[in-house]
């Protein structure tokens, strides 16, 4: 690809991993170490149902999970509490207060 000399070069649409960071941080204000200790025992205290649920996000500690079948979102309901105890213990805070099915 040859450039007109007074056109310039295209911008670089690649960021580093820190920079990606740096912005989430900055904007979400979550902790990184938080969502990357969430996202490892996620499947550990989701057990079986982990096939059928998949993390979100997390807004104000509220841990929203997308859910593949109607089914699958009432029983991430009847187990939300005992899911956000056996979250919240991997944390040195509970910041995890709630659990939903999300829309998407």
């Amino acid at each position: 690809m040859r450039l007109a000399p007074h056109a310039k070069p295209p911008r670089n649409t690649f960021s580093t991993a820190g920079d990606i960071l740096k912005g989430w941080t900055r904007y979400r204000r979550l902790d990184p170490d938080r969502l990357v200790i969430l996202h490892q025992v996620w499947e550990r205290e989701a057990g079986g149902m982990a096939r059928h649920w998949s993390l979100s996000g997390v807004r104000a500690g509220v841990l929203y999970v997308k859910t593949r079948s109607p089914a699958a979102a009432q029983e991430l309901q009847l187990r939300g509490p005992t899911l956000v105890r056996a979250l919240n213990k991997y944390f040195q805070r509970a910041w995890i207060k709630e659990v939903r099915a999300s829309r998407d």
